[in-house]
C-alpha cells in the first residue's frame, strides 16, 4: 500500500500528484483523506477533483495516521493498484431509495470475494439506515472498512469526497473485486453487568431497564469513578465509560455517549430498543492490547498475494481523547514492522469475519489489502 501526504496549503504540489497518479499506469484508483483542520474547501478542491477520471473516494477526518505518526492537517492519498466501482449517496434519502441505486449501479457486485469502502457523513440521520442498506444488498462475505467523516466541533460541513468534489450529509463506496484481510477490536472491559435499552429516539438512550437512563448511568459511573457527573463534566467521565452491545459470537459493539440532557444520554451514533449493553471501563493498557489484538487478528487472515508490509488503520478519535499523548504508544504497536497509514474517524464501519456490518466508536479497525 503506497500512501502520500501532501501538507496542508500545498494546493499546487497536490494537484500535481494527483494528476500524476491519473497518467500512472499502475494506479487504478485513489483514496483521497484530508485533516479536518484547516481543510480545503469545495471552491479550491472541487475543480481538480472535477477534472480526475480514475475512481477516486474518501472524506476529511478529525485527523489522519502516516507512517504511524499523527497528522492534524494535511491530506493522505492511497493509490490503489485495483479499480474500485464507486457511488455517491445523498443521505437525505431513506432505505428504498438506496437499495433502488444500489441495484442500478452495483448489479454485478456481489462476487464474494470482494471488498467495499464507505466513508459516509458522521452527523447523517440517515447513516445508520445507509449502514444497513449496505449489508441488505452485499451481504456478509463482502469485507467492508471505513469510517465517519466530519469534525470534532460537530458541526455540518461538507466532508465526503468523490470525482463529483465535496458533498454534505452523504456517504460514498468504491467496491473492489478483491477480498481484503480485516481486524477489529477495542480493548474494553464490562464494569456492569447486562442492562436493557427500553427507550430511545434516534441516538437518545431516554431510558435503561424501564428507568431513566441518565441516572442509570450515573450511579454505576459515579460510585466506579469517585466523580459526580454534571452536564459539563460529562465527556471529561464519560469518555472512559462507554457502552457496549452485545453481540453474539463477536466483540461487543462500542457506543460513545457524548451528552447529558434532560431527556437522557445522546450518543455519536443510533442504538436500538431491546438492546443489552454493558457499562465499559478501560485504562492505557486494556486499549494497548485491543490494538495489539486487531493486529494480530489482520496478521492471521494475511493473504499470500496482499501487502505484508502495510497496514490500512481506521482509529476512532475518541481513543486519541482518551489517551491523549499516549495515543503514540498505539501507534508504536501497529507500526512494529509495518507501515501504518490511514484516518482518525467518527466512528468506524467494518464486519468482523463473518458477522453483521457494524458502525463502532472508541475502536481500531485494520484492514490489509
Amino acid at each position: 500500500m503506497r500512501s502520500i501526504y501532501i501538507n496542508a496549503h500545498d494546493l499546487i504540489s497536490l494537484e500535481h500528484t494527483i494528476r500524476e497518479l491519473e497518467q500512472e499506469n499502475r494506479t487504478k484508483a485513489i483514496l483521497f483523506l484530508m485533516a479536518d483542520e484547516e481543510h480545503y474547501t469545495e471552491d479550491l478542491l472541487g475543480p481538480i477533483l472535477h477534472e480526475i477520471k480514475k475512481p477516486l473516494i474518501g472524506g476529511i477526518f478529525p485527523e489522519l495516521i502516516f507512517e504511524g505518526k499523527r497528522k492534524k492537517k494535511g491530506v493522505l492519498l492511497l493509490p490503489l493498484s485495483f479499480d474500485l466501482k464507486t457511488q455517491l449517496f445523498d443521505l437525505n434519502e431513506n432505505s428504498e431509495d438506496f437499495l433502488k441505486q444500489l441495484k442500478n449501479v452495483q448489479v454485478d457486485s456481489l462476487s464474494s470475494q470482494s471488498s467495499l469502502f464507505v466513508f459516509a457523513d458522521a452527523l447523517s440521520a440517515h447513516k445508520a439506515s445507509f449502514i444497513e442498506s449496505l449489508f441488505d444488498f452485499f451481504g456478509m462475505n463482502t469485507s467492508y472498512v471505513g469510517g465517519g467523516a466530519g469534525s470534532l466541533s460537530f458541526e455540518p460541513f461538507p466532508c465526503i469526497i468523490s470525482n463529483k468534489g465535496l458533498s454534505a450529509n452523504a456517504a460514498v463506496i468504491g467496491w473492489a473485486d478483491r477480498k481484503m484481510s480485516l481486524g477489529v477490536a477495542h480493548g474494553w472491559k464490562a464494569l456492569s453487568g447486562i442492562l436493557k435499552i427500553t427507550q430511545t429516539d434516534q441516538n437518545l438512550i431516554k431510558t435503561i431497564n424501564w428507568e431513566p437512563a441518565a441516572e442509570v448511568y450515573k450511579a454505576f459511573v459515579e460510585e466506579h469513578s469517585g466523580k459526580i457527573i454534571t452536564a459539563e463534566n460529562f465527556y471529561e467521565i464519560a469518555k472512559s465509560y462507554p457502552l457496549g452491545i452485545e453481540k453474539l459470537d463477536s466483540e461487543m459493539i462500542v457506543r460513545d455517549p457524548v451528552w447529558l440532557t434532560n431527556e437522557g444520554l445522546q450518543l455519536i451514533d443510533k442504538i436500538r430498543e431491546g438492546e443489552y449493553i454493558k457499562i465499559l471501563n478501560g485504562d492505557l493498557g486494556s486499549l494497548l492490547e485491543g490494538a495489539s489484538h486487531a493486529k494480530k487478528l489482520v496478521l492471521s487472515k494475511l493473504k499470500e498475494e496482499m501487502d505484508h508490509d502495510a497496514l490500512f488503520c481506521i482509529g476512532c478519535i475518541s481513543r486519541v481523547l482518551f489517551m491523549n499523548e499516549t495515543y503514540e504508544k498505539e501507534l508504536a504497536i501497529l507500526s512494529e514492522n509495518k507501515n501504518v497509514s490511514g484516518i482518525l474517524s467518527l466512528g468506524e464501519i467494518a464486519n468482523e469475519g463473518d458477522s453483521f456490518l457494524e458502525i463502532y466508536n472508541k475502536t481500531i479497525a485494520i484492514g490489509i489489502w
